[in-house]
């Protein structure tokens, strides 16, 4: 059956559905659609729906596979017109222009260059960009088909590279990307990962939302240094060692000594933290 028989109604050049009979292919789409900012985007849309109707929005584009349609962009105008529809708005269904499906690495471009009137997180770019790597597309390629420099395609390829715990930091708001990348440059997977989790619990308790480069400088300022209390550790467990057992007292009082030092460096660092500086 013809996509334009599928139709609740035709027009010239668009045709209307219900969007609830769309499907959504992931493969389509790199936006964390469940996202916080995702989700109030489509909220808003949805509400703007209900009272104004839905005449202002631009058509979302489909496809059609066997009998099924697919949504190729305007994913969140989608959902949109299903929430609205859900909530009882009065309207007929979602305006669509049909179009044949896109090739993997042509739809994966457009992910990068279409606007659904959210931008996309660098994390969903990132997924992008190294989709279009993994076509045999090269950084200096997908810096010309997208308008980006080839200094922007490489960081979003590094950041797609970056380990969960980062960018589960990155996601949560928790640090930027920027940050994080140049954590990352810095130091190195392992390390960028340890100081980025530094930061983040210091901005915290600070009462901040995000860490900042000024907070991975705090964590540095409050680390433990091993040039100061190293020896000092050293001498109170040597004088320990060598104290006879029968001179118990002493022991205890070294002790004790030993107690007072620890309590002094978690009072800088929270934690104990030796610093190799």
């Amino acid at each position: 059956m013809a996509i334009r028989d599928l139709a609740i109604s035709r027009g010239a050049s668009t045709l209307i559905f219900d969007p609830r009979t769309i499907l959504e292919n992931p493969q389509d789409n790199t936006r964390e659609m469940e996202s916080e900012s995702t989700q109030a985007h489509i909220r808003e849309m949805a509400n703007a729906i209900k009272e104004n109707g839905n005449e202002l929005f631009p058509p979302i584009t489909i496809y059609q596979e066997g009998e099924s349609l697919f949504v190729q962009s305007g994913w969140c105008r989608r959902r949109a017109h299903v929430l609205a529809m859900e909530e009882g708005a009065p309207i007929k269904g979602i305006i669509c222009l049909s179009t044949l499906k896109k090739k993997p690495a042509d739809a994966t471009l457009n992910i990068l260059n279409s606007n659904d009137g959210l931008e996309l997180t660098p994390i969903a770019k990132a997924r992008a960009v190294k989709r279009l790597v993994s076509f045999l597309w090269t950084p200096t390629e997908i810096a010309q088909k997208t308008g980006k420099s080839i200094s922007t395609i490489n960081n979003l390829i590094a950041l797609d590279d970056a380990p969960d715990a980062i960018l589960d930091m990155v996601k949560a708001g928790d640090v930027s990307v920027t940050l994080a990348q140049k954590m990352v440059r810095e130091k190195g997977t392992e390390g960028a990962v340890e100081a980025l989790k530094s930061a983040v619990e210091t901005s915290k308790k600070a009462g901040k939302r995000k860490a900042t480069q000024r907070d991975i400088q705090n964590v540095k300022n409050k680390s433990v240094s091993w040039k100061k209390y190293g020896p000092k550790l050293f001498e109170l467990l040597k004088a320990i060692y060598e104290t006879p057992a029968t001179e118990r007292q002493k022991v205890w009082e070294k002790i004790a000594n030993a107690g007072e030092l620890i309590m002094e460096i978690e009072e800088i660092q929270g934690e104990v933290k030796i610093d190799s500086d």
